[in-house]
């Protein structure tokens, strides 16, 4: 009896150390994003996930480590019951923008109502009142409530009208000064303060895997 569950136990530890090795394998060779996905994919059981950290955005401890590490490395995190490993799949820079505005519906508004609502708001901030302040009162998105700033964002996160301004046209407009975009077609209108110049952010993309000890 004793010897069978002796030679059962021998046999589980050689399938679960065939199966580490193999993951262990697999993981090594993992170079790209569609790798990565398609791993996760097809090891559910490892509760894989997939992040791309931003160095401006992500302050953490584990983030600070990870940013260090050469592309291809691991960090490994060992409890009790699982071992978590995060692997640096790739390292980038990408361009990010910052801006304020205040966002105008005018399904309400006649032509002369919003021509003297934007003259009312350019005219309060070049006498000085904190454009943070006119957001407050006139943006009518939920934006508002965080001072109507973007924080950094990336091409694709706002309307094309306002990125063909705000960032193909960057170079037209000067930091803290306001400018307009119209949307007609929809009603839309933005006032932008422009409050970052472009700034080139590192990012890495990371793999994360739990396995049962």
């Amino acid at each position: 009896m004793l010897r069978n569950l002796l030679l059962t136990g021998a046999i589980i530890s050689s399938v679960f150390c065939y199966g580490q090795k193999s993951i262990d394998k697999s993981l090594e060779n993992i170079t790209s994003e569609e790798q990565a996905k398609l791993f996760i994919k097809e090891h559910k059981e490892l509760k894989g996930k997939y992040f791309v950290f931003n160095k401006e955005k992500h302050n953490t401890t584990l983030t600070r480590e990870l940013f260090e590490m050469p592309i291809g490395n691991s960090k490994v995190y060992e409890s009790e019951y699982n071992k978590t490993i995060y692997k640096v799949i790739d390292k980038t820079e990408t361009i990010y923008y910052r801006a304020s505005y205040i966002f105008i519906n005018s399904d309400n508004l006649n032509e002369s109502d919003l021509k003297r609502l934007k003259q009312t708001i350019y005219s309060k901030y070049n006498q000085g009142v904190d454009f943070s302040n006119l957001i407050k009162r006139y943006s009518m998105d939920v934006n508002a409530s965080r001072g109507g700033d973007t924080g950094w964002f990336i091409e694709g996160k706002m309307p094309v009208e306002v990125e063909d301004e705000l960032i193909r046209n960057n170079k037209n407009h000067y930091l803290n000064k306001l400018f307009t975009v119209d949307i007609p077609g929809k009603n839309w209108h933005y006032i932008i303060l422009k409050t970052e110049e472009p700034k080139p952010i590192e990012e890495i993309k990371v793999l994360k895997i739990t396995q049962a000890i």
